[in-house]
């Protein structure tokens, strides 16, 4: 199963194949002005004890920019035809083939990169470099990397582009009308927001306790997938699962025996206070455990390109 934006007028016209889930959630848009300050918080809290106290006090910095735009931007856009015409091409709405870059995003990177300013050497020299590109030059850039051309940036450019990017991305998700059905299509693990890979799972409460859902890493969406079921290839068995502590430890690496790969699962009924992108930071060592085993991450963590080269 995948998931697809249709218009709302639409969903009578759609052909046998679609099947609207009525009692699953299959979509939720990204809430910026309330998303960046939390994790903000929670980058903090985990700070205070972390292994990785400094790269996360870096990342909070990063984050706290991102809220202060989310915070201050007031975007107005009608993305009714945006979806219309995502519908007729058969793609995300807010993916490159149905919604071509602008360069409205570049003033984010700017406040970004100030906030960053001074924190080390390394990032004083990315920031430089990237003061000196053009608008064109920063646009190729990024449409590389939307596209998934990593090899083609350095790992700190990537990582103030892409968080300026997903400032802007999730604005646009917030503001997207339609509304979310589930079909059968390739491609069912790239966010059916804008075509990117996940972060990783989150295990949801409240009224939607125990559903799962995949959590985009640049729109901030995120979309159900069912449990126990490979978020690269598809796989049914054979799914293990590795955490550090123990078997009731919030988070967990989901590790596919048939294509090798693993994603993090981030259990809410276990903390409810878990941020997929700031406890992905924190559990790092996860990571490197998981690998040692032969296993390769499918997903991506917008600020964990690098810190330095």
């Amino acid at each position: 199963m995948s998931i697809k934006i249709i218009p709302h007028e639409q969903l009578e016209k759609q052909n046998d194949k679609i099947s609207i889930i009525n009692k699953i959630p299959l979509l939720f848009y990204p809430n910026p002005k309330t998303l960046y300050a939390q994790r903000v918080k929670r980058m903090q809290f985990l700070a205070k004890e972390s292994a990785f106290v400094d790269y996360l006090q870096f990342c909070t910095k990063i984050v706290s920019a991102q809220a202060g735009i989310a915070e201050n931007e007031n975007i107005v856009v009608d993305l009714v035809k945006t979806v219309e015409s995502a519908t007729q091409k058969n793609c995300p709405p807010l993916s490159l083939d149905n919604y071509p870059l602008t360069k409205e995003w570049i003033n984010y990177l700017y406040s970004i990169m100030d906030a960053a300013q001074n924190i080390n050497d390394f990032i004083n020299q990315t920031i430089d470099v990237l003061r000196q590109n053009s608008e064109s030059e920063l646009l190729n850039k990024a449409e590389n990397l939307l596209k998934g051309k990593f090899d083609l940036l350095s790992s700190n450019e990537s990582l103030f582009i892409w968080s300026a990017l997903s400032v802007y991305y999730s604005l646009l998700a917030s503001h997207l009308p339609g509304k979310a059905v589930a079909e059968v299509s390739e491609k069912r693990w790239l966010c059916p927001v804008c075509q990117n890979s996940p972060v990783g799972s989150v295990i949801h409460i409240g009224s939607n306790l125990g559903l799962r859902y995949l959590h985009c890493s640049l729109c901030e969406s995120e979309w159900y997938v069912p449990r126990a079921k490979c978020t690269n290839c598809d796989n049914t068995e054979n799914i293990n699962y590795y955490s550090l502590d123990d078997e009731l430890a919030s988070v967990k690496t989901e590790c596919c025996e048939h294509c090798h790969s693993y994603l993090k699962v981030f259990n809410q009924e276990r903390d409810a206070h878990l941020d997929i992108v700031a406890d992905d930071i924190n559990s790092l060592i996860l990571d490197m455990e998981t690998e040692k085993e032969g296993f390769a991450k499918s997903g991506i963590n917008p600020l964990l390109f690098s810190a330095e080269e």
